[in-house]
């Protein structure tokens, strides 16, 4: 006969109080299903209880006293108010038993989403809680209102930004191998309790696969999740372990990558799922993982800094050509140029220091590769090997500017085009420039890939290329200069066309392409002169307007203009380079005072830096070209608000309504208006109309617990602080008002230490949060712990 196994007999599932408290809303929920009452509280024991009480129903409070059990163990009381019983007799015993399957019903959740060697939260809860960040930042993002740190702190937003790090051990499975999988596993579980002491409560840490784990750090920039690699790497490197047969010490260490959003993602990929974009999130973590383990493992590698440091030679071809290890999710753009040196100080001949021994460009790039081609080398006899570093040259400098190359031996022509070589065409081209008063780069990127059936995917390409690269030589005019770009593209120097003039002919370039060869093509032009710009910048300038026109419907065609600034000032903002990002916001509305989409992000770029006089300016300028523009509206509302003009900003966000009626966060900027004038009834009322929007019913919560608590409802609030944590188990401000709730009332001060603690944990600038630490602490007679938190807070 088959027996019944209990799943949680083996004791690998509990609960501690901040889980309880965590799920204290389904608690409440579930168990106002099998009895109503008006309202309730979780009650912590100040010992453990060895035997379990017995409910009571207290008749003349109609209160009942719910001890919530779990495997013989009491947890603690809830303690249900304004409860009517039938059979107060009989029934107490019944309802305490129906309220343990609902702790059942909870472990089952909790080890369906918990690995059970480490305890850490499974992969899948991992992506779930990516998705989630995801979410909310887009969300952000989409308001404009990504303003950490500005306001009193009941007003204090979200920054719009989180981090994802990948720890990968090093060398583990020779560990398995040697030792057997049995040790393997305790040093697993041994690393899942270090990643729970050493990462912040409000971090989701998650067993990702084996001995890879992945942890999501919301709110966090670069900066934080370098240092949080660093505090991991190093509590690693200082584990130990002996193996009980041989006597062995086993040291275990990890590398570390780490990438941010929205940072780590670029133009198109933005537009790709929630779902996707997380995954391509923990992809470029990995692959800082990978680059860390190429410098020696041991180590943390931004995933930012791959394309600047850490690319290396792969291989080395016939003709100075070379495959090297940065492919397209690493940033790597054909044309992009990079020293070369030898792996490790003294290797290059030079008493330890770097000696750079040339200078490559990028001709081909793919997903994780790309194929280069050597501009200058240093010395002839010094020549580049497999395993040689990378460092990205930024702008138009070289150290091999002027020097003398006649020893490199490199082809002047390609062969399938006829064209320059594209390290020969940028030789000609920065002499070229030189010279004339007016003239321009395109560069044509071919769009189609070869059939699987044709003669081979290289040649394909260069035949496509050659058909290409006549066709414009046709258009842009015999006198014009061309050079290779890339497997799939050419480049084009034309001398006294105008930008007009060069639309012109770029168009008919796309349209013949297709209508007489087949081939779908993007072109991507600059001028010189334009703005304040140098001859210098017109091969970047080019390569921004073949982006620009990468994101374009049919025709693909761009000429370096207002847009295409716009489009690089977006990217720079996304980077957090807010200050070169109003440079190239200004500079799109010196070409184009009627930009108005740049003038917007202008707007937020002074508001992101504080500076709200001048966003409000900007605003005010959109509006009076575009009344009905929306995204202006809700802006200068925000900026007036801001500012302390309540009026007008409340003006702004009507006129935002009835341009778009629903529109969420005027609702929620007016709803928070009339709060602040005590005009409660009103401030409820847009604040459910906002729930009543898309995206509207998590972002209410909060405010409208405020509005419940000033008018009263303590149930009401409880209510809606709870939902708000369900909605983001980090939301601090709720945890905070929350906590001050359990004070407020007189009831259990334990649950308000539990929450005040994770509140000043996720955001600790914040005063108030350790104020009411410290009023927990002395509410249960914790003098000595209050005072040093209070010592720590005015520190």
């Amino acid at each position: 006969m088959r027996t019944k196994k209990d799943i949680f007999a083996d004791g690998s599932i509990s609960f501690t109080p901040q889980e309880l408290i965590d799920f204290e809303h389904t608690i409440k929920d579930a168990i106002a299903e099998f009895v109503p009452f008006s309202s309730y509280s979780l009650f912590f024991p100040r010992e453990e209880t060895r035997v379990i009480p017995e409910p009571e129903f207290r008749k003349e409070d109609n209160e009942l006293v719910l001890p919530l059990v779990f495997q013989g163990k009491m947890l603690c009381y809830f303690i249900a108010k304004g409860v009517r019983l039938k059979a107060p007799s009989t029934a107490p015993r019944y309802i305490m038993a129906l309220a343990g399957s609902v702790l059942e019903k909870l472990a089952l959740y909790k080890k369906a989403v918990t690995d059970p060697l480490t305890g850490l939260y499974s992969r899948n809860f991992f992506f779930d809680e990516l998705e989630q960040a995801i979410a909310r930042v887009q969300g952000c993002i989409a308001a404009g209102s990504c303003q950490a740190g500005v306001g009193k702190a009941e007003d204090q937003s979200f920054s719009g930004t989180f981090g994802v790090i990948f720890l990968d051990l090093d060398t583990f499975q020779p560990i398995n191998e040697r030792y057997g999988y049995l040790t393997g596993d305790d040093i697993l579980a041994e690393v899942g309790r270090l990643l729970n002491m050493v990462c912040p409560k409000y971090t989701t840490v998650s067993r990702f696969a084996n001995d890879k784990f992945a942890i999501l750090v919301p709110d966090a920039k670069p900066r934080a999740c370098f240092q949080l690699s660093e505090v991991i790497r190093s509590g690693l490197s200082k584990l130990s372990f002996v193996d009980d047969i041989t006597n062995d010490t086993i040291g275990v260490t990890g590398s570390l990558g780490y990438v941010c959003y929205p940072q780590g993602l670029e133009g198109a990929q933005f537009r790709r799922t929630r779902s996707e974009q997380a995954r391509m999130i923990v992809r470029k973590a990995r692959n800082g993982v990978t680059v860390a383990k190429e410098l020696g493992r041991n180590r943390v590698f931004g995933y930012a800094d791959i394309l600047a440091r850490g690319g290396r030679v792969l291989e080395v071809r016939p003709m100075n050509r070379m495959v090297v290890s940065l492919g397209e999710p690493s940033g790597a753009k054909v044309g992009q140029r990079f020293l070369v040196r030898a792996p490790k100080p003294g290797q290059d001949g030079d008493k330890g220091r770097h000696v750079f021994k040339g200078e490559i460009v990028l001709v081909e790039v793919q997903d994780d590769v790309s194929l280069a081609e050597a501009l200058h080398l240093g010395d002839s006899a010094w020549s580049v090997e497999p395993g040689d570093r990378l460092k990205l040259v930024e702008g138009d400098e070289s150290m091999f500017n002027g020097k003398d190359d006649k020893d490199t031996v490199m082809p002047a022509r390609d062969a399938a085009t006829d064209l320059y070589s594209y390290s020969e065409f940028i030789s000609r081209f920065a002499e070229a420039r030189l010279e004339p008063e007016r003239f321009s780069l395109s560069l044509i990127r071919i769009l189609d890939q070869p059939a699987e059936d044709d003669e081979g995917y290289q040649e394909a390409l260069d035949r496509m290329a050659a058909e290409v690269a006549r066709l414009a030589q046709g258009a842009l005019g015999e006198e014009a200069e061309g050079g290779r770009f890339g497997l799939n593209g050419v480049i084009f120097f034309t001398v006294g066309m105008d930008r007009d003039r060069l639309m012109e002919r770029t168009l008919e370039i796309e349209k013949l392409a297709e209508s007489s060869l087949g081939i779908k093509v993007s072109v991507g032009s600059a001028c010189y002169p334009f703005l304040n710009f140098d001859r210098a910048d017109v091969l970047e300038n080019c390569r921004k307007a073949l982006d620009h026109a990468l994101l374009l419907p049919e025709p693909r065609v761009a000429v370096f203009d207002s847009i295409s600034l716009n489009l690089s000032a977006d990217r720079r903002f996304m980077d957090g380079d807010i200050y070169g990002a109003i440079e190239e916001f200004k500079l799109a509305l010196l070409d184009d005072e009627n930009n108005l989409l740049a003038r917007n992000s202008l707007g937020i770029c002074y508001a992101q830096l504080g500076r709200f006089d001048e966003a409000r300016r900007e605003f005010e300028g959109v509006v009076a070209v575009d009344k009905k523009d929306v995204l202006a509206l809700y802006n200068l509302g925000w900026a007036n608000h801001r500012l302390g003009d309540l009026k007008s900003a409340a003006a702004s966000y009507r006129k935002c309504l009835k341009a778009e009626p629903g529109h969420v966060f005027s609702l929620m900027r007016l709803g928070s208006i009339e709060e602040k004038a005590n005009h409660l009834k009103k401030a409820a009322n847009y604040y459910k109309k906002a729930a009543d929007q898309p995206g509207g019913e998590r972002m209410v919560l909060r405010p409208l617990a405020r509005v419940a608590y000033k008018q009263g409802d303590i149930e009401g609030t409880r209510e809606y602080l709870h939902l708000a944590l369900n909605a983001d188990h980090n939301d601090h401000q709720a945890m905070h008002m929350l906590a001050k709730l359990y004070l407020d009332q007189g009831e259990d001060p334990q649950i308000a230490e539990v929450l005040a603690r994770q509140s000043s944990a996720l955001s600790p600038g914040i005063d108030a949060y350790w104020d009411t630490l410290v009023e927990a602490l002395e509410a249960q007679g914790k003098a000595e712990e209050a005072a040093k938190v209070a010592a720590r807070a005015a520190g």
